[in-house]
Order: C-alpha cells, then structure tokens, then sequence
C-alpha cells in the first residue's frame, strides 16, 4: 500500500494542492506525485478560485508520467451542493478520463450507500487510462460503520482498474480496505493528514496530542510504524523502521 501525505514529512509519495503545486519546480524526492484540486476551499464556495484560470488539458500534457491530477467536487465538503458537485465531478470525469495523468475520481451523495453505487457503477465502467479510480467522500467516517464496509466491499469486489485510491481513509479503516486490496488483486493507496493527532501512548505521553513542527516527521513516523504493526505492507520507504 502507497501513503500520501504532504510536504512537510520525509515521505515517498506526495499529495500537493494544484495551487502549491504550480509554485513549485523540483520533485525528484518523490516517487509519485498526486495532485489535489484544493477541495477544502469548498468549504465556503462552489468553485475552486484557480478555477478559469489553468487550461486542465494543457495541465494534464504537461504532468510527468509519475505525476497525476484528480479534478473532483466531495459533497462533504459542503452538502448543500451536493447535485451540482456530484454533476460537475462527473462533467470532468468524461471529459478527462482518456488522459492518462488524470485520477477518476468517484463522488456521491454524502453517506448514501444507493448514491453510491449507483455513481461507482457509472464511473467504474469507464475507460480509464490512468487506471486509477478513487473513492472520495469518506474522509469524515472515523470508524469501520456498515456504510463504509458496504461501500469498500461493494468497490473492491466489482473494480474493472488495476489501481484504487481512497482519500482521507482514516486509519481504524485502513487494515480492512487492505484486506479487500488483497483479496482482490488491486493496487492501493490512500492519503490523509491526520497522522498530526498522537496515535499511541508514546507520543501523547511526551508531546500530548497535537504535533508541533519540531515533532511532525516522528509523528508521522510513528503513523506509518503502527500501520505496519496491523499487519499493512507498506511501499513507503522514508520513515523510520523498527
């Protein structure tokens, strides 16, 4: 399993906002970069504020072949615009998934198992290049509850595409999409940041709970380490092991 994070962390596998992105011009520390549209500025809009600004076809032309850019709207992010997210996710799903930089991304009305499937079905049964398809809109579920583990069950048993990416997976759900990634032969990925709360005793008994930036590399140390302790094998390298 790949673990994308951000910047701050000695780390194999990048995630990195479009707009940081743009601003930066060396990634030869990376194996793979994946490149986030910024969605937590939906929050309080309907747009991204790059958005009309970057031709996304030139975008994807120019990305490395180790480079790859998702173009979606998670109606978590604000559900008042649920249909308008769920349609423009889709809009750019067709519109982008022959090119092989771009990540399809699946987007569904918020902790609603029939939406899922309904819009997993429609984007699982398209051509991706990348073949890379993500599930999005879980970030928020802390816990293995029923929808998420029908949710998983449901991707990983039916996935046409050699590669899943889940964002923001939090990690008591890890171990088990592992396990479908497993059974079903699928490369997998995830990403998050919320290895910046303690994850054992050891680090809240000397730092508490929240990392500071003195501490953030062995916070994410340890994130890493605990994941491979459940049983995960883990493609990241840059951390320490033991």
């Amino acid at each position: 399993m790949k673990f994308f994070t951000d910047k701050t962390v000695k780390n194999d596998y990048l995630l990195i906002k479009i707009k940081d992105y743009l601003k930066m011009d060396n990634f030869d520390q990376w194996k793979e970069v994946y490149i986030d549209p910024g969605v937590y500025e939906l929050k309080k809009s309907d747009l991204y504020s790059w958005e009309g600004e970057i031709n996304i076809t030139d975008f994807l032309n120019s990305l490395p072949d180790n480079h790859y850019f998702s173009f979606d709207y998670p109606c978590d992010m604000n559900k008042q615009y649920t249909n308008l997210f769920i349609e423009k996710s889709w809009h750019n799903a067709q519109l982008y998934h022959l090119f092989p930089q771009y990540i399809v991304t699946v987007q569904f009305a918020y902790n609603n198992y029939q939406s899922f499937i309904e819009w997993f079905d429609k984007y699982n049964n398209m051509d991706i290049k990348s073949g890379i398809l993500a599930i999005g809109n879980v970030c928020r579920f802390n816990y293995l509850n029923e929808f998420v583990k029908h949710c998983l069950d449901y991707a990983f048993s039916r996935c046409k595409h050699n590669k899943m990416h889940i964002y923001g997976l939090s990690f008591r759900i890890i171990k088990y999409a592992y396990g479908l990634s497993k059974k079903y032969n699928i490369e997998f990925s995830i990403d998050n940041t919320k290895w910046t709360r303690a994850i054992n005793n050891k680090l809240r008994s000397k730092y508490k709970v929240a990392c500071t930036t003195s501490n953030r590399q062995e916070f994410f140390d340890e994130y890493l380490k605990t994941i491979k302790e459940r049983g995960v094998i883990l493609e990241n390298t840059k951390f320490i092991k033991g």
